[in-house]
């Protein structure tokens, strides 16, 4: 063989398996794969009107929940240990039928194991459904700040390597999401509590502590961890950043509510949606939340040449720009026309947490298990 056929093979061996595309290119096609992908789950599973199934908005929604809280797990926490070593798609299917059962088997323990001793856990009348699925609000960010804002801390610190370190993550995960449900969401359900006994309502719960998620996966994904990097030890950034959310969201939950009350809601929604309102926060929120998912994973997070404070700027701009448009042109027209969602009022209507978490489980699945398999980013 020829020294010239001899490079042409290694080259040839060499060259990634997908369609090659530029960075445009690249996340116009995640985002046509996330998008028909969840499409096709949404017409078998979900869609109200013309699902095969129509398990909408439960028992759907409990088991989305937490296949994408495996995800943290599998993903996150443990770093894609053990799966990271097969190759695509092994790698990525594998993954995923981990997560299914994950997501599966917690809320059916819950539901039909635990459901039997507390009502509100009960199968009967999805409540069972509703509690399990709000374990998760609470553990997305118990477990998932512990991996990416503290970065492992202290278990990092403390040398544990993987997967020591996920599992100890785990169980740092666990504390946390188990005292906020504890004290947040339970007794909105519980049998023994009254609502003069709560911390907060459960609207009021759900809105508030998605905001401060909102405010998490913001400065972790578009803002390099700002303002919590300023803070030079682990240890520093890992503890300003867990409280620094909760701060931080709890003003951006009144700004949030402001903002849909007085211009993104229309006055007789307002009205018809009542109390609930306070919840709304979290239905915008997880617009906001998607598109900062899809812009890192997926659109190299740029721009990443102007200065650090302009690339930030920049990034925040867009992602909830778009995130805010994508909220209204959902409301307006693409919940109801296209998802046959239920109006709240004439034009105007859907429930985005279900469906934009579904955009969130595909996104998650495809570029952090599958790693975009069958596309492949030219490099600049």
């Amino acid at each position: 063989m020829s020294n010239s056929a001899e490079a042409t093979n290694v080259v040839s061996a060499a060259k990634p398996f997908g369609l090659q595309l530029g960075a445009v290119g690249y996340a116009i096609a995640n985002l046509a794969v996330i998008q028909f992908g969840s499409f096709v789950v949404w017409r078998i599973f979900v869609d109200p009107q013309v699902g095969m199934f129509k398990f909408y908005p439960q028992p759907f929604g409990a088991y989305l929940f937490w296949a994408i809280l495996a995800i943290v797990f599998i993903g996150f926490n443990c770093g894609m240990y053990g799966f990271s070593s097969l190759s695509q798609p092994i790698g990525g299917i594998v993954a995923t039928v981990a997560t299914l059962v994950i997501g599966f088997a917690v809320p059916m323990l819950l539901i039909f194991g635990y459901g039997a001793l507390d009502p509100a856990f009960s199968a009967k009348g999805y409540a069972g459904h509703g509690a399990a699925g709000l374990i998760v609000l609470i553990g997305f960010y118990g477990f998932g700040v512990v991996a990416n804002s503290m970065d492992g801390w202290p278990w990092t610190d403390a040398g544990l390597k993987q997967p020591m370190s996920g599992i100890a993550q785990l169980f740092t995960g666990f504390f946390l999401t188990f005292i906020g449900y504890i004290v947040l969401i339970y007794p909105n359900m519980a049998s023994w509590t009254a609502p003069d006994r709560v911390m907060m309502s459960l609207p009021t719960a759900i809105g508030w502590f998605y905001s401060v998620i909102t405010v998490w996966l913001t400065t972790v994904l578009i803002l390099d961890l700002w303002p919590y990097s300023m803070f030079r030890t682990r240890a520093g950034r890992a503890m300003a950043a867990f409280f620094g959310n909760i701060i931080l969201g709890t003003g951006l939950y009144f700004i949030l509510l402001a903002l849909l009350k007085n211009v993104l809601i229309p006055a007789d929604a307002v009205a018809k949606i009542g109390p609930a309102i306070n919840l709304w926060p979290a239905q915008l929120g997880v617009w906001i939340v998607n598109v900062l998912l899809f812009w890192a994973l997926c659109c190299g997070n740029t721009p990443t040449t102007l200065g650090p404070a302009a690339n930030r700027a920049a990034r925040f701009v867009i992602t909830w720009g778009v995130g805010i448009a994508a909220f209204v042109v959902y409301m307006k027209w693409f919940a109801v026309s296209v998802l046959h969602e239920a109006e709240i009022v004439p034009g105007f209507g859907g429930d985005p947490l279900t469906w934009v978490d579904l955009l969130n489980l595909v996104l998650l699945i495809f570029v952090v298990y599958f790693g975009s398999y069958g596309l492949v980013k030219k490099s600049s």
